[in-house]
């Protein structure tokens, strides 16, 4: 009996080292080790607040490029896009007049989509390369960020800075506080993204954007339009770019056409580092937030 159980440990064991995110999974639980070691204030509230406004944009980022990179593409101008977002939504925000964050909101999340579509529309309908495709539409996005706001500036709405810390918001109730200091503001919005990505990825979509990442001419053959699941990628991206962007301008109170630039190669490299394939149909949730959280 013993023996029988000594093998079921073993065989345990090699199941669990045999597990595709395991030495991702161990260096980050290295990494935590050391952290929780090296700083006395980590698990505090402020100290969790501090970690997840640090850490949140980037996972955002890093699961939409993710979606990208699945679907066997990869997007050049997220950083752009971003930068782009915080421009409308800081330029068109009156932060003596509440109902303009509504259509500064309105606008920027109009804009995410027509971002979308056109990297979508270049790499699927097109069939342009995504590498010439998004980072020759990075120059646009950043084009359009530097005419809307040519130097870093703007205000914010009061409510809007909820995006960033409920306490900032004026006469708000005490129980919305006592939540934020529970959860930050930055995990609900990634919590957000979570359930979207959930449910997306369960239905059609899911498999044929694995499908199409995998082998584009297979799918294809088999009745997958991967132009079609492409731009719903591209769209699924353009959305995790238009929330990180809300908590940045809350954040910061202001915008900025640069802002972005270094979360372009950060989210790539974050996504790599997590196992998600460069060739595509490999990856998932948990790659990108465990290859943000490393990075």
């Amino acid at each position: 009996m013993k023996r029988v159980m000594t093998m079921k440990g073993k065989h345990n064991f090699k199941s669990i080292i045999k597990m595709k995110n395991f030495p991702n999974i161990m260096i980050l639980l290295v990494m935590m080790v050391l952290t929780f070691t090296l700083s006395d204030n980590l698990l505090t509230a402020g100290g969790i607040r501090s970690q997840a406004n640090a850490f949140v944009p980037l996972i955002l980022l890093t699961i939409g490029q993710t979606a990208m990179l699945i679907a066997g593409t990869v997007d050049l101008s997220n950083g752009a896009a971003l930068s782009l977002m915080t421009c409308i939504l800081a330029q068109y925000m009156d932060k003596e007049d509440p109902v303009t964050s509504i259509y500064a909101i309105g606008l920027a999340f109009l804009a995410a989509i027509a971002a979308g579509l056109l990297n979508g529309f270049a790499v699927g309908v097109m069939r342009i390369p995504s590498v010439i495709a998004t980072f020759a539409t990075s120059y646009i996005f950043m084009g359009a960020g530097l005419l809307i706001l040519p130097k870093p500036g703007g205000e914010c709405v009061n409510w809007v800075l909820g995006f960033y810390n409920f306490s900032l918001v004026e006469n708000a109730p005490g129980w919305l506080e006592t939540l934020g200091n529970a959860i930050p503001p930055a995990v609900w919005l990634l919590l957000l993204v979570v359930i979207v990505w959930e449910i997306v990825i369960h239905t059609k979509f899911g498999r044929y954007l694995y499908a199409s990442g995998s082998n584009e001419e297979s799918a294809y053959v088999s009745g997958i339009n991967t132009g079609k699941v492409r731009i719903q990628a591209c769209l699924l991206n353009a959305f995790c770019i238009f929330l990180t962007g809300l908590f940045f301008v809350a954040q910061n109170q202001s915008g900025d056409y640069q802002l972005g630039d270094a979360f372009t190669l950060k989210s790539i490299a974050s996504a790599v580092i997590g196992g998600v394939s460069m060739a595509g149909g490999r990856g998932g949730l948990a790659n990108a937030v465990i290859g943000a959280l490393i990075y």
